[in-house]
């Protein structure tokens, strides 16, 4: 019995293994939460570069003040180019009566759009507004990009879609 508890002593005051053993247990757990967190800084960081082009592109519509048809559609086409090499989406300026392809991702459009009075929505013409005698005429920055996580690969969650609109009045 003495030789016994020496022995169950003896095993509980040896620590040799124990620091192995509770790392085995730890670090398959704390891999998982780096990689998932470096997966939503991901998604978080893009996000944020769609919404700071668009909103590059809004601020740089304000500043320009196209005087005429031409001029507008001049500055559409550069304002795609830069939203392009800014996001790397295929970005387009389509006119006002093009709807925007919302079936697509990796896609940005600039396109112009019309608003009457104090509705919520845009209309592709500025007719047909009974609410109100003005329409307001708007440029309209849509971003939509889709990102796909690591983990999706195992069957974890779904791809996260990007929408960033933003629009600026002209006019």
């Amino acid at each position: 019995m003495m030789r016994l508890r020496a022995l169950l002593r003896q095993l509980r005051d040896d620590s040799a293994g124990s620091a192995l053993i509770e790392t085995a247990f730890v670090a398959p757990f704390l891999i998982l939460m780096s990689l998932g967190g470096v997966e939503v800084a991901n998604m978080v960081k893009r996000q944020h570069e769609l919404q700071n082009a668009a909103s590059k592109a809004a601020e740089i519509m304000m500043a320009a003040h196209p005087e005429n048809e031409a001029a507008l559609t001049t500055v559409m086409q550069q304002l795609a180019a830069a939203i392009e090499d800014d996001t790397g989406l295929k970005t387009t300026a389509i006119g006002a009566n093009v709807e925007p392809d919302e079936t697509k991702n990796d896609v940005g459009y600039v396109m112009t759009r019309f608003r009457c009075g104090n509705a919520k929505n845009f209309k592709k013409a500025d007719t047909g507004c009974t609410d109100s005698p003005n329409a307001e005429r708007f440029v309209v920055f849509l971003l939509r990009d889709k990102y796909t996580p690591v983990w999706n690969e195992f069957g974890l969650g779904e791809a996260l879609q990007y929408r960033v609109e933003k629009s600026v009045q002209i006019g």
